[in-house]
């Protein structure tokens, strides 16, 4: 499949003022290592982790407060990118370092690493944040910066699923709403096709992370045991969460 070629860098990647969220509040949640919400990022990120064997180059956009490079062995060079300078000072107050390194960058502009230079790319929970041509862009951005044979590694919420009954009690109960940040959805079908037409190749789109969070408001133990026997299969069918990955 031709590449796709949209060039198209809006000036304004979002409606939502994401300054209003404070500086480093999700890696606050994740160290919290209690509740529903800090359990479903601990799991997110192993099965992201572990998608990362091998890699040697990695480049994280938008990495907010630097939380998941943290996790991350100085076996990796990790870069972040992020358009939020105070999440990105943030990052590098509590991560930063030789191998870990957080930048500000402005939005619609050529990410600042050279071309075919990183074995993985990875973005989380972020393609549902931004419009439709600038995730085309951030594609082709991607593209260019994987060496031949890398990948880039995408998670979103799974909106076929029963993500959008989760989405609305986390709206009305939770500390941070996403009524007016997650303005694009994605389906299995719709990711699939966003990185083969921008030229990714044997692209698989999964879906992940079903019950076992949930567990982490009763007991942190018990979400570790549930994730552990629930069935990968009925994640895989059902999950709260869609994996995507692609080839250069």
């Amino acid at each position: 499949m031709t590449p796709s070629k949209h060039k198209m860098t809006p000036k304004k990647v979002a409606s939502y003022d994401y300054s209003s969220i404070h500086a480093g509040h999700y890696d606050r949640v994740y160290k919290r290592n209690k509740g529903i919400q800090s359990k479903w990022t601990h799991l997110k990120f192993d099965h992201i982790r572990h998608a990362l064997k091998d890699c040697k180059r990695h480049v994280d956009i938008g990495c907010g407060p630097g939380t998941f490079i943290g996790t991350l062995p100085d076996t990796i060079c990790s870069s972040g990118f992020d358009i939020e300078q105070r999440q990105i000072d943030y990052a590098n107050r509590e991560y930063g370092s030789e191998r870990k390194q957080f930048e500000c960058v402005e939005p619609g502009k050529p990410f600042p690493v050279e071309e075919d230079s990183i074995d993985v790319i990875t973005m989380t929970d972020l393609l549902e944040h931004l419009s439709a041509d600038y995730n085309i862009f951030l594609m082709n951005e991607a593209r260019r910066m994987l060496r031949t044979g890398g990948s880039v590694l995408i998670t979103t919420p799974n909106y076929g699923s029963l993500w959008p009954v989760v989405e609305w009690f986390v709206n009305k109960l939770g500390e941070v709403s996403y009524e007016d940040q997650h303005i694009n959805p994605y389906y299995r079908k719709t990711l699939c096709d966003l990185l083969q037409r921008t030229g990714f190749r044997n692209v698989a789109v999964d879906a992940f992370q079903f019950s076992a969070p949930f567990f982490g408001g009763i007991s942190w133990k018990f979400a570790d045991t549930i994730q552990k026997i629930e069935p990968k299969g009925i994640a895989k069918k059902i999950g709260l969460y869609l994996i995507a990955r692609g080839f250069k």
